[in-house]
């Protein structure tokens, strides 16, 4: 019996294809453009290749997150205008660096708040940036085969 017919993918990613686009493929969703390798925001508006929806768009238009960031506490009913313009920032920031790092939705309620994202290393990053600034407790689960995380931060006192 052949041992390699068992193979399987560790991860699954639909929306990761593991392919090369050709040069100057652009997203007509968001803009970005695929250059050297990978999406890019682009210098200039112009753009002059194919239009092919970026991973992101494409999880963005089906509502499939990678990551999911779910903050509550009562700490966070008290701090949770500065908590939120921390996770504000985070997002501004990897946005502006990588346009496969974007916000699905943003859900809050009277007991949590709720951040969805395109990326996984998005959600862990705005996750132990709260636990770094306000402490409490973070709980961190990966998808057993997706390519998901979901973090829990929950501080009381």
């Amino acid at each position: 019996m052949r041992l390699d017919r068992n193979i399987k993918q560790k991860v699954h990613d639909p929306y990761d294809d593991r392919r090369k686009y050709p040069e100057g493929t652009y997203c007509p969703e968001c803009g970005a453009l695929y250059q050297g390798g990978r999406w890019k925001w682009p210098e200039k508006k112009e753009v002059t290749g194919q239009p092919c929806l970026c991973c992101a768009c494409r999880r963005i238009r089906d509502r499939f997150s990678a990551g999911e960031v779910y903050l509550s506490g009562r700490y966070l009913h008290v701090h949770r205008s500065e908590i939120l313009n921390l996770v504000g920032n985070i997002i501004r920031q990897e946005e502006v660096r990588s346009p496969l790092k974007r916000v699905i939705d943003f859900t809050e309620d009277a007991r949590e708040v709720c951040v969805r994202l395109t990326d996984n290393h998005l959600a862990r990053h705005i996750g132990e940036a709260v636990y770094r600034a306000y402490s409490g407790e973070l709980e961190v689960k990966y998808s057993e085969e997706e390519k998901f995380v979901r973090l829990y931060w929950c501080r009381d006192a």
